[in-house]
């Protein structure tokens, strides 16, 4: 995808539905070896009443996802992954923002993701919003990769 400053790209943040089921299950078997499962999936969107899934949309394709669940008081980003050619738009970026609108919204104190350590570029992103590294979970994924639980106290603030 060429990203010159000419580029206008339309981009809409959107609640997932169940047409979006095999984008993301699809898609996280690519990025990540492994899904929640397309079940879990549906199971997810229909029946789970603390869940809060949302697709970016970019010239109306699917290129991103976040999964999380609201479990009051506090709140957890569970997934969370942008197709590989459109990195660098501020995807993920969007996405978690929308999850914190609702957080706030919810009145949500605090929102918590786990991260590979070895991912350096989402790191920087969870910093940036305000997420601070709360600890670590040794040997947390299937190869052993520690993970670093992340941490955006939100306060319940309105």
């Amino acid at each position: 995808m060429n990203r010159t400053g000419c580029d206008i790209l339309d981009i809409l943040i959107r609640k997932m539905d169940l047409s979006d089921v095999s984008f993301v299950y699809e898609e996280e078997i690519k990025i990540f070896g492994k899904s929640l499962g397309e079940m879990t999936l549906y199971n997810e969107i229909l029946y789970n009443k603390m869940s809060r899934y949302f697709i970016a949309v970019v010239d109306k394709k699917r290129a991103a996802y976040v999964g999380s669940w609201l479990t009051i008081p506090n709140a957890e980003i569970l997934n969370l992954f942008v197709i590989e050619k459109y990195r660098g738009l501020g995807l993920g970026k969007k996405l978690v923002t929308e999850v914190i609108n609702v957080c706030n919204k919810e009145n949500i104190e605090i929102l918590t993701l786990e991260v590979r350590v070895s991912n350096k570029n989402a790191i920087k992103m969870y910093e940036k919003i305000g997420f601070k590294v709360g600890s670590i979970r040794k040997n947390y994924y299937e190869n052993n990769e520690d993970a670093l639980l992340m941490v955006l106290n939100l306060g319940g603030r309105q």
